[in-house]
């Protein structure tokens, strides 16, 4: 993602926010980028660093002295040295646990669903073809229906690992340093 793509993908983001604060914020984050274009750092992998327009805004929304402390201020401030290390091996093992099961689930259905739509779909071919009873027919309709709905669910897992892991794992990471700091104090 480019500076202007990521400017006004946060403008986006900050809509409910008042329009001086959502200037001085995108101002902020502009400096920010120019800045470390300006020494020479690869503009997508600055931005990377930034975190996700998501956490941004919810990081913005949750720390009310955020705007005053940061953007007014014009501190420094990268979201990803919000969370030391400790707390990243615990998201991390929490995450890779996550994907592990749930890549497990969807394998389990894909293969199911292959399974039960094979059989189901051979055995009503032979029952249309020796003119079965009505309710062999229904039965091995209704497996059929059954093995390729199964199918897609293992689809939709796998597809769901792949587009949205990313910002489920900064949610997690998130609630876990909640919960460190809770259990700190």
């Amino acid at each position: 993602m480019n500076k202007y793509e990521f400017l006004y993908k946060l403008g986006q983001s900050l809509e409910n926010s008042s329009y001086a604060d959502r200037q001085e914020i995108i101002h902020y984050y502009d400096e920010l980028i120019q800045d470390a274009l300006d020494n020479g750092e690869p503009e997508d992998e600055f931005i990377e660093k930034l975190g996700s327009i998501d956490k941004i805004t919810r990081t913005i929304k949750k720390d009310s002295d955020f705007v005053n402390k940061n953007v007014r201020e014009k501190k420094d401030y990268q979201l990803r040295k919000v969370f030391d290390i400790s707390v990243k091996v615990i998201g991390y093992a929490l995450y890779i646990f996550l994907i592990i099961t749930l890549g497990s689930i969807g394998f389990s259905l894909i293969s199911s669903g292959i399974g039960v739509f094979g059989y189901a779909a051979v055995q009503l071919y032979y029952a249309v073809v020796n003119a079965a009873s009505t309710g062999s027919i229904v039965l091995f309709s209704g497996m059929v229906a059954l093995g390729f709905g199964l199918f897609i669910i293992g689809i939709w897992i796998f597809k769901w690992l792949i587009k949205e892991s990313k910002n489920q794992l900064e949610k997690l990471m998130e609630f876990v340093q909640s919960k460190t700091k809770k259990e700190g104090q």
